[in-house]
């Protein structure tokens, strides 16, 4: 009911931010240029949230043009090399995730220097605010939490025997120095610890056939491994089909594996009604890729300055809930993408 209560206050946040940034578009005759610097290309399909989100964003500020920029490659180093790129060509303002605060904070520093407003989103600078890459704010979910709340429902379904009791959770990192995916595995971690459980950080990498590999080598050695949290749910059938493979049971049943997801694409919503899944999170990704926007539209327009970050997410979704998240799924990838075909 929280979640459900969260979600609907950030939707009408949204909607009420939208209504009044058209009326200050309608009021302003100068235009604008922002540029989303990002982390997740074509192949993920939480690009489709951003990528959408913004389209929204512009049919209410005409004034205003917006840029998506990304890569498939992804790498730390390939997102400096978009982000300076970006910044060469001088936008009125930039929304970027903080992946690494070393390679980041060089470049963001240059653009706030040369007078360009800089929103992180996705991924913040996670030390104090006097320390930390002086953007004008964060607009993301909060990645510990993430993990953190995902342990906690996993250990509340294992008391009541929906799943077996955690021993080791593997965390499977498709990115190995994404500061956003460990901090995701580190609350797991502390959850799983309150019931003498631990954690393992697995770089598998984002390859198919390469995360195949590498989990199934994980597991066929660490025999008492029974969870595994995936990054992104284009990972998770990934991850079953590998448990199943190896004959471990990967169904929501009380014995055996039990897979666990971030993202709620029509592949978690699939993998949610097959059994296949416990659980999935969702962080809110349309408002960030909207909000970000806004604010830098608001600091131009109004000289608006955020007094604090915009905590997006988690919210937990499960059988309980789907309904209300696959027809915001569908909304965005459409009626027929959920086929199930990925975990076969």
């Amino acid at each position: 009911m929280k979640a459900a209560k969260l979600f609907a206050a950030v939707c009408a946040a949204a909607v009420a931010i939208a209504a009044a940034g058209a009326a200050q578009a309608q009021q302003s005759d100068t235009s604008y240029r922002y540029v989303m610097v990002s982390h997740i290309g074509s192949n993920d399909p939480n690009m489709k949230w951003l990528t959408l989100s913004m389209d929204e964003f512009k049919r209410t500020h005409p004034n205003v043009t917006v840029e998506y920029v990304s890569s498939n490659n992804y790498s730390v180093q390939e997102l400096v090399r978009l982000l300076e790129q970006t910044i060469a060509s001088h936008p009125d303002g930039i929304a970027v995730p903080i992946v690494s605060t070393d390679a980041l904070e060089g470049p963001i520093r240059s653009a706030v220097d040369a007078g360009i407003p800089v929103v992180a989103f996705n991924i913040p600078d996670g030390r104090p605010a006097g320390e930390r890459i002086p953007y004008m704010a964060y607009v993301g979910g909060d990645e510990y939490l993430t993990g953190f709340k995902t342990g906690e429902y996993a250990i509340a379904k294992a008391k009541e025997g929906v799943v077996p009791m955690p021993k080791k959770v593997v965390c499977a990192l498709i990115a190995a120095e994404h500061r956003g995916l460990r901090e995701r595995c580190r609350g797991i971690e502390d959850a799983f610890k309150t019931v003498g459980a631990t954690a393992e950080y697995l770089f598998t990498g984002a390859d198919p056939e390469t995360f195949r590999s590498n989990l199934q080598a994980y597991l066929s050695a660490n025999k008492d491994a029974n969870y595994i949290l995936n990054m992104g749910d284009v990972t998770a059938p990934w991850s079953w089909a590998v448990a199943r493979d190896l004959g471990l049971d990967p169904d929501v049943d009380d014995k055996g594996m039990t897979i666990l997801t971030v993202g709620i694409s029509p592949i978690a919503l699939s993998g949610l009604k097959a059994g296949h899944l416990l659980v999935a999170s969702e962080q809110g990704f349309w408002q960030q890729g909207y909000v970000p926007m806004e604010l830098l539209y608001w600091h131009d327009v109004l000289g608006y300055e955020p007094q604090s970050d915009i905590i997006t997410g988690p919210i937990l979704v499960d059988k309980d809930n789907i309904d209300k998240f696959d027809a915001l799924s569908k909304a965005v990838f459409g009626a027929g993408s959920e086929d199930g075909s990925a975990w076969q």
